[in-house]
């Protein structure tokens, strides 16, 4: 064996990566799941990453039979699976990307309705990452786990549309097949639905009856009602406080313009679910939240197979209305429709978390990753599944992965945060929460999370200068009662706690349906008033307190 020094390291994700021939995301599973021997420097935020050739080369050997892209937990629910590439915009106008995007997102909504037991369809979030860039469609392949590519563009002259796509099996790199559709945008369902058959018959051969109902079967719709609907999903995409707010204007626009249009009601209800929760922070539940109840019954009443709408009622059962049962009913019948949405499968694995079934929620989480392989959201998911289970080594590795693949993304802040403080590992706790706070400045559920850490270390003073600033904050725009109610059960005012913790439940805060597993929230537990206040699903598991309890932080994932 070679010395320490003579022994050729490599010193970043990318390279190990590039060496293994396989993509980060990849490489770093590798390490979580499967013993790839990577080494770490730790500093106060994140850590430098390095890795000995001579290391992995053994490793391989005894490894390289595993396949790319797959969890051990996961091979019971492998299929091959459909990777639908960003259509390009032949238009000539850069302000149609919309239409282009949006319709990538609507196909691959329909193609993953159809069989989805034999053929799986990657989801947006992750084949969005090519595009403009696609280059060679093998990488693509190893790197999404994909056994098949659909890659194509579209042109929009005026109300007409024309749609080019190949099919190409990867395993050979034969295309399969080629066709091109034109019509007019009004039939623009009609065409989706006939590109989802043509390419599932390509792949499976047949059709079954049941799989033929799937489609919505031809309906129109009013060509700017779908425009603005195409609008408002691009901006829910981008899941900031802005962008949501933006959706859900153009989501009203299509309704406004064609009031039977299920999705854009469904669009309406994600929304605001999204803008409400603790995490985002921007809206009073109280307040927009029936509408949002109002739009999910109105989605689910007008198109009773379109799983989006179902999932949508979902949420608004549990995290608003705290209602596990109805809640579960629904999430049963939109995985039923279409178990091949990546969305609704986190959600619906939250849902579990939310009852204490955490195995089960993270066995749901590793099959919406199979088709979401490049979410952030998802890992984030996982890693709040591994706090509520007290595991916070895993949450923590889980966290620091997704931020060395997307440097600044919130939720990260947050559960390595609340982790780190349950370890007692304070120093680690404030310096990522203070970078995570100049990344979001705007961001209470990041201050929040700083005050309970600074409390935990025994820094008093820097705790209740973070509630001045939360109380500032409140003067000019909402913030929400649950951040008030945490970051003063740090300070150990059980009284005002209790008082801002009833506020937050008429507020109907979403992460109430967490409190009942929270370990933040052992402090306060055994209070009389706790059991008043908080909701508890019908699935009681109860768990151990922690030996040295923290005050409660709290942190949403519902993402």
């Amino acid at each position: 064996m070679t010395s320490g020094s003579d022994r050729e390291r490599l010193d970043s994700w990318k390279t190990i990566a590039a060496y293994l021939k396989r993509d980060v995301r990849t490489i770093q599973r590798w390490e979580l799941h499967e013993g790839l021997p990577v080494h770490r420097k730790l500093h106060d935020k994140l850590s430098s990453i390095y890795a000995f050739k001579d290391e992995l080369d053994r490793w391989w050997g005894g490894n390289h039979s595993r396949t790319p892209m797959q969890h051990p937990e996961a091979s019971a629910f492998r299929r091959p699976l459909l990777a639908v590439l960003p259509l390009r915009n032949l238009s000539g106008n850069n302000e149609e990307e919309y239409f282009s995007d949006g319709l990538t997102e609507e196909l691959i909504s329909q193609l993953s309705r159809i069989n989805p037991q034999q053929i799986g369809v990657i989801a947006r979030g992750s084949t969005m990452r090519y595009k403009g860039n696609p280059g060679d469609f093998n990488r693509i392949a190893r790197e999404l786990g994909a056994s098949y590519i659909l890659d194509g563009s579209v042109r929009r002259s005026g109300n007409q549309v024309r749609i080019a796509i190949q099919l190409i099996e990867v395993s050979d790199n034969g295309h399969l097949w080629a066709d091109s559709y034109d019509r007019g945008l009004i039939d623009i369902l009609e065409l989706q639905d006939e590109v989802a058959r043509d390419v599932t018959r390509q792949i499976a051969g047949h059709l079954a009856a049941r799989d033929e109902n799937r489609l919505r079967q031809g309906r129109q719709v009013v060509p700017k009602a779908y425009e603005a609907y195409l609008r408002g999903r691009v901006l829910w995409n981008q899941r900031s406080p802005s962008a949501l707010a933006r959706a859900v204007t153009f989501f009203e626009e299509s309704i406004s313009l064609d009031p039977d249009y299920a999705p854009a009601y469904a669009g309406i209800a994600d929304s605001y679910s999204m803008l409400s929760t603790t995490a985002v922070g921007a809206c009073n539940p109280a307040e927009v939240m029936p509408r949002a109840r109002f739009a999910a019954a109105r989605a689910v009443e007008l198109d009773p197979l379109l799983a989006e709408a179902h999932t949508s009622l979902a949420c608004v059962k549990l995290f608003h209305e705290w209602d596990w049962t109805a809640a579960g009913n629904f999430f049963d019948r939109a995985l039923k429709l279409n178990s091949g949405y990546a969305t609704g499968r986190q959600w619906y694995a939250e849902y579990l978390g939310s009852a204490g079934l955490i195995d089960d929620a993270i066995t749901e989480l590793l099959r919406a990753q199979e088709v979401d392989p490049l979410s952030l959201t998802i890992p984030e998911a996982l890693a709040s599944m591994h706090y509520l289970n007290r595991d916070y080594t895993q949450a923590i590795a889980l966290s620091r992965r997704t931020l060395e693949v997307e440097p600044g993304f919130p939720l990260s802040y947050l559960n390595l945060g609340r982790a780190y403080v349950q370890q007692r590992m304070f120093r680690e706790a404030i310096a990522n929460l203070m970078e995570g706070r100049k990344l979001h400045p705007d961001s209470t559920a990041i201050l929040m999370t700083l005050a309970h850490a600074y409390a935990a270390a025994g820094k008093e003073q820097e705790a209740r200068g973070v509630l001045a600033s939360l109380k500032r904050i409140a003067r000019r725009r909402y913030v929400p009662a649950f951040h008030f109610a945490a970051t003063l059960a740090a300070l150990g005012d059980h009284e005002q706690t209790f008082a801002w913790l009833e506020r937050a439940r008429q507020e109907r805060c979403d992460y109430f349906v967490y409190l009942d597993r929270e370990p933040g929230a052992d402090s306060i537990r055994h209070d009389p008033r706790f059991a008043e206040i908080v909701p508890r699903s019908p699935v009681d598991l109860t768990r151990p307190p922690t030996e040295r309890p923290e005050p409660m932080p709290g942190a949403p994932s519902n993402g």
